[in-house]
């Protein structure tokens, strides 16, 4: 079949419309010409045409002479030229390093085509499922960006005989590429429990379990005498050190030492910057000696902003009411589950609510707030966090991720990949409970 795309051309009379004939079959432009169509059609298109990027694809029965249906359809931009599967992977590393997630998850590119790819279209889901993989072929997807990983416990083979082996087999066989990012986007600042927390007016969020670095991380103290000399070297180190800042973790701090007469500059900086520093504060004439310089060796040192749930204190104090109306604006959802804590009301006053999307009961247990906010608790965690004095809040597993999937997709679409790759958040995706 063939199709057209018409658009009204401007400073012609209504019924005329540009007639860009395609073929389906292989999407060749066949020949492109001002028409006129029936009135009945005219009138139906400009309610469409809204947007530079969006036009309508009308069939066209030329045995019959009318248009029989409209169906609206996203031309790719000019800017839409694609990006190597490589760059668009590092850009999501970028954004929530795979090093942020736990240790027993398996996030990252999962599936990979033998070929190499240049991605145009990305296809965001919570859940990668048969209904959404459909959707994913149809609209001729490049990359799947599934929230939880599709491959999870190992698989022995990939034949058609369970709904996950299909999966793979159905991205190997339509040369899908398929990342997930899972407890990464969990952690990660401006990640999915920062996008709940967005549901409150807040003066602190921080993890509960703040995310530490998995590499070596070294304490640089120098120390110079409190001097012309000294203190024009403490000058040229810390300008010469900001050079290298990118490779340091923190500002350098310059103190001077009443009581000993001497200034002492400290900063932390990873590994391969030990021996910048030190070739630095060689170059001032001081030399690197122990009277000058010292190097301590820290395994594990938390990374601002990033870890596991968030703990949140609010601006001001909301009712449990409350609470449960701004979580079901975000979430988009009519309805939320609530356990009260023991001897209080509906009307108790919430000033620090405890977050962890998806399931939060071994997150969340011990952890003093007014409020745990999850998707989902055993019934046991429930009665103990009500009878500790703890309201609890459960949306459903997914529906207290999904939503974060919108306005990542437009981060990753206009902010990380720079307008070249089209995003599609999925429509098919959705929790598997309901209620009835």
């Amino acid at each position: 079949m063939h199709f057209f795309l018409c658009k009204r051309i401007l400073g012609l009379e209504k019924s005329c419309y540009q007639e860009i004939l395609f073929s389906s079959l292989n999407k060749k432009l066949l020949h492109n010409k001002t028409i006129g169509l029936p009135a009945n059609c005219a009138t139906l298109l400009p309610s469409f045409l809204t947007s530079s990027l969006v036009d309508c694809a009308v069939v066209y029965e030329r045995s019959q002479g009318y248009c029989s249906r409209l169906n609206p359809v996203i031309m790719e931009d000019a800017q839409v030229t694609g990006l190597p599967l490589k760059v668009v992977v590092d850009k999501l590393n970028l954004f929530a390093p795979k090093s942020l997630a736990e240790s027993w998850d398996n996030v990252g590119l999962l599936v990979e085509p033998l070929r190499p790819k240049v991605i145009k279209k990305i296809l965001l889901t919570n859940d990668l499922t048969e209904e959404v993989m459909e959707e994913a072929i149809e609209l001729e997807t490049n990359l799947i960006i599934s929230y939880h990983p599709p491959i999870f416990a190992p698989l022995k083979s990939v034949t058609t005989k369970t709904w996950k082996e299909r999966l793979i087999a159905a991205c190997l066989e339509n040369k899908i590429a398929l990342y997930s990012p899972h407890t990464s986007f969990d952690s990660v600042k401006g990640g999915v429990n920062d996008w709940l927390a967005s549901a409150f007016e807040t003066t602190e969020v921080t993890p509960l379990v703040p995310a530490v670095n998995n590499y070596d991380s070294y304490l640089v103290e120098v120390v110079l005498p409190n001097t012309a000399k000294g203190l024009a070297a403490a000058n040229e180190l810390q300008s010469k050190w900001s050079v290298v800042k990118g490779e340091l973790d923190g500002e350098t701090d310059c103190q001077t030492m009443p009581d000993t007469g001497v200034l002492k500059l400290i900063t932390r900086c990873t590994s391969p910057s030990v021996t910048k520093l030190v070739d630095i504060l060689n170059s001032t004439g001081f030399g690197s000696n122990e009277d000058h310089i010292k190097v301590m060796k820290y395994e594990k040192v938390a990374i601002p902003g990033h870890g596991m749930g968030r703990l949140c204190s609010l601006k001001h104090k909301l009712t449990v009411e409350k609470v449960v109306e701004k979580v079901k604006t975000l979430i988009k959802r009519p309805y939320v589950k609530l356990a009260l804590a023991v001897g209080k009301d509906i009307n108790s006053a919430v000033s620090t609510i405890a977050i962890c999307a998806g399931s939060g009961a071994s997150l969340l247990r011990g952890v003093k707030a007014d409020l745990y906010l999850t998707g989902e608790m055993l019934h046991h965690d429930i009665l103990d966090a009500a009878h500790n004095g703890t309201h609890v809040i459960l949306c459903n597993h997914s529906d207290s991720e999904r939503g974060f999937l919108e306005p990542f997709s437009n981060t990753l679409a206009n902010k990380l990949l720079d307008g070249k790759v089209q995003v599609f958040v999925s429509k098919k995706d959705k929790d598997p409970l309901i209620t009835v």
